[in-house]
């Protein structure tokens, strides 16, 4: 009897806690997604009443354009790349056994370790002191996939490692070649960790402010430029309104990845 009402009550706890969990992380945006409509310079309540106006100010505004354009290029370009990367160093680290392989998943995974703001330092003062290389997008890109590939390296090292290899190898009993093998049978079954993989860099560089603070030359991306912002109080309603289209559209990426995953199986 105990034992059962035990369980009843873990299964309530458990629901009360995820429901928790989930209003604790999405009421905040869901907040912010309304306060942007919000009559107010403030965010919070009273309700003022609707207006556009924040919305107008910041879709009339040639710098905050420019900054989403910039963040969109930045955090593509660094999604594609520390993937590819990630996908043939997991590809080295899981498949293959030589000397100094822990050394080489050690160095990778090092950047974790460390607070963004030492990884942004030092990306800086090596591109700038000994490559002597100025600061743009491009610097932006740098570090944003040298801080994504431990992750991306992670993902995709914990997809291979459950790949059954049996599927390969009857592949090229069969007389396909290692090219046709890759594409035909292991980029399929690998193929939601490169999704995820993807997901995970482009929103990591995305949301980074601290890595291109320091990269950032003239051009900025949102979170360099939301910071600037915030310095003014009268910039506060044209922030509200760059973060809720930023809210809205990693919502529908991550709507679109759901139904992909879904059609996918």
């Amino acid at each position: 009897m105990l034992r059962y009402i035990f369980r009843d009550i873990g299964e309530k706890g458990f629901k009360f806690y995820f429901f928790l969990f989930i209003a604790v992380i999405y009421l905040p945006l869901v907040l912010l997604v309304v306060f942007s409509f919000n009559d107010s310079i403030l965010m919070g309540f009273p309700w003022r009443g609707f207006t556009l106006r924040w919305w107008e100010q910041f879709l009339h505004n040639p710098t905050a354009l420019g900054v989403v354009k910039n963040s969109f290029i930045v955090a593509s370009v660094a999604a594609v790349v520390s993937t590819a990367l990630g996908l043939l160093a997991a590809f080295v680290l899981v498949r293959h056994i030589f000397r100094g392989k822990n050394l080489i998943t050690y160095s990778i995974m090092l950047p974790m370790l460390f607070p963004g703001i030492v990884v942004g330092i030092s990306i800086l003062i090596f591109l700038r002191s000994v490559l002597n290389i100025k600061l743009s997008l491009f610097t932006i890109m740098i570090g944003h996939i040298l801080f994504s590939l431990p992750y991306v390296t992670l993902i995709l090292m914990a997809r291979l490692i459950g790949f059954d290899r049996s599927l390969e190898e009857a592949a090229y009993d069969l007389g396909a070649s290692e090219f046709t093998t890759f594409r035909r049978i292991t980029l399929p079954l690998i193929m939601p960790g490169i999704f995820v993989a993807l997901f995970i860099a482009f929103t990591i560089s995305l949301e980074d402010v601290v890595i291109a603070h320091f990269l950032a030359g003239a051009q900025a991306t949102i979170p360099v430029f939301v910071y600037g912002q915030l310095r003014r109080w009268s910039g506060l309603p044209m922030v509200m309104a760059i973060s809720a289209f930023m809210i809205m559209i990693m919502a529908v990426l991550l709507i679109i990845s759901l139904i992909s995953a879904r059609r996918r199986y």
